[in-house]
């Protein structure tokens, strides 16, 4: 990988036979991947895969901010993710990050199960709707929703075909609420 890219959680940044894992960073096997959004570095006296934060001057979450979160769980009537970004605002975020995403805000349309609609590990673009006392977000709007997904099988990204996500490892196919543009996403834009 490129230094100074920006990575998400969950993205490949090297291998344990190239890199160790170091601040930012986590093995999985034999993988490492960025543990939070920033910038990929390489400490060369160390050998050690890390990525940097975007800055060290937190930013507070207001109504109508547009975010990046991470699905953390997926529940009968709600998803429960921890906010990563702020679009617009290259800065970590202060105070609580964990949101939640109510069945009724997920979609304009009828939502049974949210099961269907997102998965954990996924990063959602998402509305802030509410701050206090906790974090509510939405993601009804057609620019909001899944901007990458993992395979529920083998843990690799997942790409868009028809009207569908699928995985180029395994061949796994599997439908999430995706935003316009899943998968081509800018990450230096937000």
């Amino acid at each position: 990988m490129t230094e100074n890219k920006m990575v998400l959680p969950g993205d490949q940044v090297s291998t344990s036979e190239e890199l160790l894992p170091g601040d930012g960073t986590f093995e999985e096997n034999g993988i490492i991947r960025a543990s939070r959004a920033g910038t990929y570095h390489v400490d060369e006296k160390h050998r050690r895969a890390m990525v940097k934060p975007l800055t060290s001057i937190p930013v507070e979450l207001r109504r109508g901010d547009i975010v990046l979160a991470l699905v953390g769980s997926v529940r009968s009537s709600m998803i429960i993710a921890e906010v990563i970004h702020v679009t617009g605002k290259n800065r970590a975020v202060s105070g609580d990050t964990n949101g939640t995403l109510r069945v009724s805000e997920i979609s304009d349309g009828y939502v049974k199960d949210p099961s269907t609609e997102y998965a954990p590990g996924d990063i959602i673009r998402a509305k802030v709707v509410q701050v206090k006392p906790n974090i509510q977000l939405a993601t009804k709007d057609k620019d909001l929703g899944v901007i990458r997904a993992l395979c529920s099988k083998c843990r690799q990204h997942l790409e868009r075909k028809d009207n569908g996500l699928e995985c180029s490892n395994c061949g796994w196919k599997e439908r999430r609420r995706t935003a316009v543009d899943y998968g081509n996403y800018d990450l230096k834009k937000m």
